[in-house]
């Protein structure tokens, strides 16, 4: 009997540990540079256990190129031209021209996705587009096979394996589940090889 509570007890503290942890990774909050990002340091992080934390608001949705920070109970303005991007429930986002773009893939070079409303019968309907950047650093562009063509003239494998499969009508955003990987990603593996 002693060594079920036992059991019991170890299993309490584990799963409780288990959830404090999961709360910690679900810290949110911003990269200011492009270091921050690469290094995970979030600033004015925001603790979703803690309601009288820090508040950050994006304004996505109406366009603005502001962020609003709520910090020990000051409004601080940040432009989203000086902010590198943001982290939020688990994934990180990049401001390029007053847009985040969500990082979806870093292998070779930068995928990102963009969520837009697009008018569709009786209403919008969000439509998912893809985006690359050779650089996290550099623009953030259309993922085509024509700015692919652009972006790495010192690849012909790759620009040509991206044409025949954009002509055959293969969406180069598209996601393999089995290869767990994206249809660009695997035509830039095939091209190094």
């Amino acid at each position: 009997m002693k060594s079920l509570k036992l059991i019991l007890i170890i299993v309490s503290v584990t799963f409780g540990f288990a959830q404090q942890l999961m709360a910690q990774s679900q810290t949110n909050g911003l990269y200011l540079t492009f270091n921050d990002y690469l290094h995970h340091k979030l600033i004015y992080s925001t603790d979703p256990n803690n309601p009288k934390g820090n508040k950050i608001y994006i304004h996505e949705f109406i366009g603005q190129n502001k962020v609003t920070v709520i910090s020990n109970g000051k409004k601080l303005i940040l432009n989203k031209s000086e902010i590198f991007g943001y982290h939020n429930n688990g994934q990180d986002y990049r401001f390029y021209e007053s847009r985040a773009y969500q990082i979806v893939d870093i292998t070779g070079f930068y995928i990102y996705s963009f969520e837009k409303l697009v008018q569709d019968g009786k209403g919008p309907k969000p439509v998912r587009s893809f985006y690359f950047s050779t650089k996290i650093d550099n623009e953030i562009q259309p993922l085509t096979s024509e700015n692919i063509a652009r972006a790495f003239p010192k690849n012909p494998k790759f620009r040509n394996l991206v044409e025949v499969e954009e002509k055959s009508g293969i969406q180069l955003g598209d996601y393999d589940a089995e290869s767990n990987a994206y249809k660009i990603k695997e035509i830039y593996a095939e091209s190094l090889k």
